[in-house]
């Protein structure tokens, strides 16, 4: 099976749900003996890391058994229980998983760039939570440790397929879902159906002068920014390196202008951190309405980019409507 994707797309958008079962993917490194783990209590319940987000989109879904007893170590180096000698950014020792009979600790091992748990950087052994997030520089893994581990793993795999590893919103295949449901929906019952289109400015210069890391900062800042002020109806998926859409039904063009031109504003306002460095970021955001004259989601998402080209070329951080 291939985990390819096409150029600026999100990387989780072309994950074979069904292939990855028969993929090899899956490693195990057993230090103890598992048997009797239906039975066993938690003390002797297997563990599962899962990785959820690369930088090159390689190896998402694969995944490392940990048993009792047992350790794990992430890094660069061949000896690797995870080895990664593609991403620069993590060092050749970065961080050690350890499976001290009901706890699972991680731990850096003095790298570079950091071991991070749910979005916060560790600077000890740090207990894991059935369901954590942790982050070894640019890659992202979830930390499974439940007696129903293989329920979870679908789960979590399901998950990957329909979310955006880095941000955690939606990816550009569960963006597609919704978008053809609401456009039928609108279409059939001539309710409004509003797309918001959002490009952050000048991103390759943040990576370039502050480097990837950052970026992906960025990125999960504008995320959580963005998301904080949506209804649970809109769509808010990630559908490009630093491209985002809101899907909005039941809006008009002037609804989803004064949603677009709050976010822009909110986000030119934040200061984003990241180690010792400080910056803002601004966006530039294209709206468009479903009209008589589209009739597939492609035409109503062309028409929210040709506004968003409007935006970038009369200067960036601004709002655009089609057809205004």
């Amino acid at each position: 099976m291939t985990l390819s994707r096409r150029k600026n797309d999100p990387i989780t958008d072309n994950i074979d749900l069904a292939g990855l079962q028969d993929s090899g993917l899956t490693q195990t490194y057993d230090n103890l003996s598992r048997h009797h783990m239906l039975e066993a209590d938690k003390a002797n319940l297997e563990a599962n890391v899962i990785l959820i987000a690369h930088p090159e989109g390689q190896r998402l879904g694969s995944r490392v058994r940990l048993s009792p007893g047992g350790y794990v170590e992430v890094g660069r180096a061949p000896d690797c229980h995870i080895a990664l000698p593609e991403v620069p950014s993590i060092s050749r020792k970065h961080a050690r998983l350890h499976h001290r009979g009901p706890t699972v600790t991680v731990e850096d091992l003095g790298s570079t760039n950091g071991t991070y748990v749910n979005g916060k950087m560790i600077h000890q052994a740090t207990a894991l939570k059935s369901g954590d997030r942790f982050q070894a520089a640019a890659v992202h893994f979830k930390f499974l440790h439940e007696r129903d581990v293989e329920h979870a793993y679908y789960e979590a795999i399901y998950d990957l397929v329909t979310r955006d590893g880095l941000t955690e919103i939606y990816n550009k295949r569960k963006y597609d879902e919704e978008v053809a449901r609401e456009m039928a929906r609108s279409q059939r019952y001539g309710r409004p159906l509003a797309l918001i289109l959002m490009d952050l400015d000048s991103f390759k210069e943040v990576n370039d002068q502050q480097g990837h890391l950052f970026g992906d900062v960025v990125l999960k800042e504008f995320a959580t920014l963005a998301g904080s002020m949506l209804r649970p109806e809109q769509t808010f998926a990630r559908v490009g390196g630093d491209e985002f859409v809101i899907l909005s039904p039941e809006t008009t063009l002037e609804g989803a202008h004064t949603l677009a031109e709050k976010l822009r504003a909110t986000l030119a306002a934040t200061e984003i951190h990241y180690a010792d460095a400080t910056i803002r970021v601004t966006c530039s955001c294209g709206v468009a309405v479903l009209m008589k004259n589209m009739k597939t989601p492609e035409d109503l998402y062309q028409a929210a980019d040709e506004a968003l080209y409007s935006s970038k070329n009369a200067g960036r951080d601004q709002v655009s409507m089609y057809g205004a």
